[in-house]
């Protein structure tokens, strides 16, 4: 970043949804200078699917270590599988590299929740002291920006008293895991939730949880000072059928509803559908990456580590 009118961005991970990730950094100006895979089969295949999707003229490579040797990237994007994350985002910050990591910020099963938030600590104690950007992709966080935006506009005078946010993807034929869904997904209404009630603090002993087949859900109360209750539900889902993708979220009775439309411009942008009309709103993903190379996170140290500790503490009571 730093001077750099256009900085050098590469992905670790491309073959799945690093490879939107790709398309919305060059699409904001970046160079995607390079990716790693698992092996050169895969590198092939990513490289052909990514020059495909947004003309990719960069190098893949079966080597973290040689592509850092190689490219001397600005900026890694890690989108490796989650029990991956603290060692890839570690070793990049040591390169001297700001990263944007794929959510959840830390996460391996084997591990219990005081050492994960210990190594997601570490790891922003590492990217302040070196002085680089170490974002999460919880990108819902900019659509909570957006959601209060609208909100304000049309009922701004009101408080917010009930949050609900669900949010559905596809099975993919996968047997059902409650426990990988609410993983996998639940970071997402939870950012939602910080951005409504940011000075909040749940309530554990209000917490009740439902996992069981391709759903999990949670309920609990969260605590503001000088406001009444923020009564929170969130639901989680692997669809088997139609709709596949639902992301909805609701303050009180007034439900934003999002959509994925084409633009003027053809750009996939985030409709969002509300009681009181219909907003066209760049994609969250990719406000996401405008405000990374802007200086801005979606979401600063503390609330990546508060989302992280509300995701793994509701797994815990869930997991019994």
């Amino acid at each position: 970043m730093g001077d750099k009118a256009r900085p050098r961005v590469a992905v670790i991970g491309a073959s799945g949804i690093g490879k939107h990730h790709a398309k919305w950094w060059a699409l904001e100006g970046a160079d995607v200078c390079a990716f790693a895979g698992t092996s050169r089969e895969s590198v092939a295949k990513t490289h052909a699917a990514l020059e495909n999707l947004f003309g990719f003229q960069g190098s893949g490579y079966d080597s973290i270590d040689a592509m850092l040797d190689a490219e001397s990237p600005d900026i890694v994007d890690i989108c490796s599988p989650p029990p991956l994350h603290y060692a890839h985002a570690r070793a990049m910050l040591e390169a001297g590299c700001h990263v944007l990591c794929e959510k959840p910020f830390v996460y391996d099963p084997q591990l219990d929740r005081g050492t994960l938030l210990a190594q997601a600590r570490e790891l922003l104690d590492l990217a302040q002291a070196k002085n680089l950007r170490l974002g999460v992709c919880t990108q819902y966080s900019t659509g909570g920006r957006m959601y209060n935006e609208i909100w304000n506009e049309h009922r701004g005078d009101e408080t917010v008293t009930f949050y609900h946010g669900h949010l559905e993807s596809p099975a993919k034929n996968r047997a059902p895991d409650p426990v990988r869904v609410w993983v996998d997904l639940s970071p997402h209404p939870i950012s939602v939730m910080l951005k409504a009630a940011p000075d909040g603090t749940v309530a554990w002993d209000t917490l009740r949880t439902a996992f069981e087949g391709y759903e999990a859900s949670a309920e609990f109360d969260v605590m503001r000072p000088g406001k009444p209750p923020l009564q929170c539900v969130i639901v989680t889902r692997n669809a088997t059928e139609p709709p596949l993708n639902v992301r909805h979220f609701r303050y009180n009775d007034f439900e934003f509803a999002v959509e994925g439309e084409n633009n003027a411009e053809g750009i996939y942008c985030a409709r969002i559908d509300t009681p009181c009309g219909r907003y066209l709103k760049r994609d969250m993903m990719h406000q996401l990456i405008h405000d990374f190379l802007s200086g801005h996170l979606a979401a600063q140290a503390e609330e990546s580590l508060h989302s992280l500790d509300i995701m793994l503490r509701i797994l815990d009571t869930a997991a019994g």
